[in-house]
Protein backbone atom coordinates (compact mmCIF):
# COMPACT_ATOMS: atom_id res chain seq x y z
CA UNK A 1 0.00 0.00 0.00
CA UNK A 2 1.27 3.48 -0.86
CA UNK A 3 1.69 6.33 1.61
CA UNK A 4 -0.27 9.59 1.52
CA UNK A 5 2.01 12.52 0.61
CA UNK A 6 0.20 14.81 3.04
CA UNK A 7 -0.37 12.88 6.29
CA UNK A 8 2.02 9.95 5.68
CA UNK A 9 -0.82 7.51 6.44
CA UNK A 10 -1.97 4.65 4.24
CA UNK A 11 -3.43 5.71 0.91
CA UNK A 12 -6.74 3.86 0.79
CA UNK A 13 -7.70 4.90 -2.75
CA UNK A 14 -6.59 7.15 -5.64
CA UNK A 15 -8.37 10.48 -5.82
CA UNK A 16 -5.96 12.55 -7.90
CA UNK A 17 -3.97 10.91 -10.68
CA UNK A 18 -0.26 11.25 -10.01
CA UNK A 19 -0.73 12.43 -6.42
CA UNK A 20 -0.77 9.92 -3.56
CA UNK A 21 -3.43 11.45 -1.33
CA UNK A 22 -5.66 9.46 1.05
CA UNK A 23 -9.43 9.92 1.27
CA UNK A 24 -9.33 12.05 4.42
CA UNK A 25 -6.70 14.38 2.96
CA UNK A 26 -8.59 14.48 -0.36
CA UNK A 27 -11.64 15.74 1.55
CA UNK A 28 -9.48 18.42 3.15
CA UNK A 29 -8.09 19.37 -0.26
CA UNK A 30 -11.66 19.78 -1.54
CA UNK A 31 -12.34 22.19 1.35
CA UNK A 32 -9.20 24.20 0.55
CA UNK A 33 -9.70 24.14 -3.21
CA UNK A 34 -13.37 25.16 -3.06
CA UNK A 35 -12.50 28.17 -0.91
CA UNK A 36 -9.65 29.10 -3.24
CA UNK A 37 -11.75 28.59 -6.38
CA UNK A 38 -14.47 30.92 -5.09
CA UNK A 39 -11.98 33.55 -3.92
CA UNK A 40 -10.18 33.45 -7.27
CA UNK A 41 -13.39 33.74 -9.25
CA UNK A 42 -14.62 36.62 -7.11
CA UNK A 43 -11.32 38.50 -7.37
CA UNK A 44 -10.40 37.73 -10.97
CA UNK A 45 -13.93 37.93 -12.30
CA UNK A 46 -14.39 41.45 -10.99
CA UNK A 47 -10.99 42.64 -12.16
CA UNK A 48 -10.72 40.99 -15.59
CA UNK A 49 -11.55 44.03 -17.71
CA UNK A 50 -9.35 46.27 -15.61
CA UNK A 51 -6.49 43.79 -16.03
CA UNK A 52 -6.99 43.60 -19.77
CA UNK A 53 -7.07 47.38 -20.11
CA UNK A 54 -3.83 47.53 -18.14
CA UNK A 55 -2.37 45.03 -20.60
CA UNK A 56 -3.43 47.10 -23.58
CA UNK A 57 -2.21 50.34 -22.02
CA UNK A 58 1.05 49.11 -20.54
CA UNK A 59 1.94 46.43 -23.07
CA UNK A 60 2.50 43.93 -20.27
CA UNK A 61 1.82 40.25 -20.77
CA UNK A 62 -1.74 39.39 -19.74
CA UNK A 63 -1.89 36.08 -17.90
CA UNK A 64 -3.78 33.19 -19.43
CA UNK A 65 -6.60 31.57 -17.46
CA UNK A 66 -4.27 28.64 -16.77
CA UNK A 67 -1.76 30.95 -15.09
CA UNK A 68 -4.40 33.03 -13.34
CA UNK A 69 -5.55 30.12 -11.20
CA UNK A 70 -2.27 30.14 -9.21
CA UNK A 71 -1.83 33.89 -9.17
CA UNK A 72 -2.92 34.30 -5.53
CA UNK A 73 -2.25 30.81 -4.19
CA UNK A 74 0.42 31.94 -1.71
CA UNK A 75 -1.87 34.63 -0.32
CA UNK A 76 -4.69 32.08 0.00
CA UNK A 77 -2.48 29.59 1.83
CA UNK A 78 -1.24 32.30 4.21
CA UNK A 79 -4.84 33.40 4.87
CA UNK A 80 -6.01 29.83 5.49
CA UNK A 81 -3.03 29.04 7.71
CA UNK A 82 -3.69 32.15 9.83
CA UNK A 83 -7.38 31.22 10.07
CA UNK A 84 -6.54 27.66 11.18
CA UNK A 85 -4.11 28.93 13.83
CA UNK A 86 -6.75 31.38 15.11
CA UNK A 87 -9.30 28.58 15.41
CA UNK A 88 -6.76 26.35 17.21
CA UNK A 89 -5.97 29.16 19.68
CA UNK A 90 -9.67 29.43 20.52
CA UNK A 91 -9.33 26.00 22.09
CA UNK A 92 -10.76 23.61 19.54
CA UNK A 93 -11.20 20.11 20.93
CA UNK A 94 -11.83 16.58 19.71
CA UNK A 95 -12.87 16.21 16.09
CA UNK A 96 -12.55 19.93 15.35
CA UNK A 97 -8.97 19.96 16.68
CA UNK A 98 -8.09 16.92 14.56
CA UNK A 99 -9.69 18.54 11.49
CA UNK A 100 -7.67 21.74 12.01
CA UNK A 101 -4.41 19.80 12.51
CA UNK A 102 -5.00 17.81 9.31
CA UNK A 103 -6.03 20.95 7.43
CA UNK A 104 -2.75 22.55 8.50
CA UNK A 105 -0.89 19.51 7.11
CA UNK A 106 -2.71 19.93 3.80
CA UNK A 107 -1.86 23.65 3.70
CA UNK A 108 1.81 22.92 4.37
CA UNK A 109 1.83 20.28 1.62
CA UNK A 110 0.25 22.72 -0.86
CA UNK A 111 3.01 25.22 -0.08
CA UNK A 112 5.56 22.59 -1.10
CA UNK A 113 3.53 21.36 -4.09
CA UNK A 114 1.94 24.41 -5.79
CA UNK A 115 1.66 22.54 -9.11
CA UNK A 116 -1.33 20.76 -7.56
CA UNK A 117 -3.41 23.91 -8.20
CA UNK A 118 -2.96 23.59 -11.95
CA UNK A 119 -3.64 19.85 -11.81
CA UNK A 120 -6.78 20.30 -9.73
CA UNK A 121 -8.23 23.16 -11.76
CA UNK A 122 -7.22 21.95 -15.24
CA UNK A 123 -10.83 21.18 -16.16
CA UNK A 124 -12.27 24.40 -14.74
CA UNK A 125 -10.63 27.24 -16.70
CA UNK A 126 -13.30 27.32 -19.39
CA UNK A 127 -16.84 26.04 -19.66
CA UNK A 128 -16.91 22.58 -21.25
CA UNK A 129 -20.26 23.45 -22.85
CA UNK A 130 -19.63 26.78 -24.58
CA UNK A 131 -15.91 27.49 -24.06
CA UNK A 132 -16.47 30.75 -22.11
CA UNK A 133 -13.78 31.79 -19.63
CA UNK A 134 -14.98 30.77 -16.19
CA UNK A 135 -13.35 33.93 -14.80
CA UNK A 136 -15.59 36.13 -16.92
CA UNK A 137 -18.81 34.12 -16.86
CA UNK A 138 -19.81 32.19 -13.76
CA UNK A 139 -22.70 31.93 -11.34
CA UNK A 140 -22.89 30.19 -7.99
CA UNK A 141 -25.89 28.89 -6.15
CA UNK A 142 -26.69 26.73 -3.15
CA UNK A 143 -28.74 23.64 -3.99
CA UNK A 144 -29.50 21.71 -0.83
CA UNK A 145 -26.15 20.72 0.69
CA UNK A 146 -24.26 21.55 -2.51
CA UNK A 147 -22.61 24.72 -3.77
CA UNK A 148 -22.86 24.76 -7.57
CA UNK A 149 -20.53 26.78 -9.82
CA UNK A 150 -22.14 27.15 -13.24
CA UNK A 151 -21.34 28.90 -16.50
CA UNK A 152 -22.97 32.32 -16.63
CA UNK A 153 -23.55 31.97 -20.37
CA UNK A 154 -25.00 28.47 -20.84
CA UNK A 155 -25.72 27.29 -17.25
CA UNK A 156 -23.45 24.21 -17.53
CA UNK A 157 -22.31 22.93 -14.11
CA UNK A 158 -18.56 23.55 -13.87
CA UNK A 159 -17.97 22.23 -10.34
CA UNK A 160 -20.04 21.30 -7.33
CA UNK A 161 -18.88 21.22 -3.74
CA UNK A 162 -20.51 19.50 -0.79
CA UNK A 163 -21.34 22.26 1.66
CA UNK A 164 -23.72 21.06 4.38
CA UNK A 165 -25.43 23.63 6.58
CA UNK A 166 -25.17 22.73 10.25
CA UNK A 167 -27.78 23.80 12.78
CA UNK A 168 -26.27 24.69 16.14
Amino acid sequence: METCKICKGDQDSKHYKGFNICTECADLMEDLMSEYFLRTLRHEGSDTKTGYLKYLENGKQFLSDYQRIRKHSKRHLKHMEEHVHEEMQKGAEGGKQRYLERLLQAINWLERCPEFYNYYFKEYYVCPGCGASIFDHYDKQDVGDWLMITCGKCDTVIKKYFSPKFVS
